[in-house]
């Protein structure tokens, strides 16, 4: 602890102890001058109890910044179904920065066939929703191909829901004409596009 004479303003380093905890009388030994100073103990005191004010102020706007952080972030992470089983939410995402697109890891293609007639191409299937919550459908993309892997054609196609309910399917259907049908390949995947309803 250090002490600086009130007349000389001579400073001494002094240990902690050499001071009573309820402060006593010290005397100048350049000076001879005489004056009280008060224990290590009070001398902290203040400064642990302005600390101790300023963390009870902001106590409140912490909590509440934590409060924000957490459902924000919940919010966040549970966009899609949210918006799944509230649509009208997708806008206020959209307009937030938060886009919003079709969880490719929890849909799966299932039953997809494949009919021709003449040059006629028929493609049928079903977009299941492997989670346990509502999804959104994922629009998807059928490609083409000729035996020599020459791509014929490729059409965007839009499943007959917007949403499918957990564990729940939605089908999907198009029909295109285009030559050599029945020797073509077909290849059908699912987008992931930003929602814009």
């Amino acid at each position: 602890m250090l002490l600086t004479c009130e007349q000389c303003k001579t400073i001494f380093r002094i240990d902690n102890g050499a001071v009573a905890p309820n402060g006593q009388q010290v005397r100048c030994s350049v000076c001879s001058h005489i004056w009280h100073v008060e224990g290590p103990e009070k001398i902290a005191t203040p400064a642990r109890n302005a600390v101790w004010d300023v963390l009870q102020k902001l106590r409140l706007p912490a909590v509440l910044l934590l409060f924000v952080m957490l459902i924000s972030s919940v919010l966040f992470s549970l966009r899609a179904p949210l918006t799944a089983s509230f649509p009208s939410l997708i806008s206020a995402f959209n307009g937030a920065g938060l886009t919003i697109e079709p969880d490719l890891d929890i849909l799966k293609i299932q039953n997809l066939q494949a009919t021709y007639q003449g040059n006629l191409l028929r493609v049928r299937g079903q977009i299941f929703n492997a989670d346990s919550f509502t999804a959104h459908a994922a629009p998807l993309l059928m490609q083409v191909y000729s035996e020599d892997k020459t791509l014929l054609a490729s059409e965007k196609l839009f499943p007959d829901d917007a949403f499918i309910a957990a564990g729940q399917t939605t089908d999907f259907f198009i029909q295109k004409e285009i030559s050599d049908a029945h020797s073509a390949e077909i290849k059908v995947d699912l987008l992931p596009e930003p929602l814009r309803r």
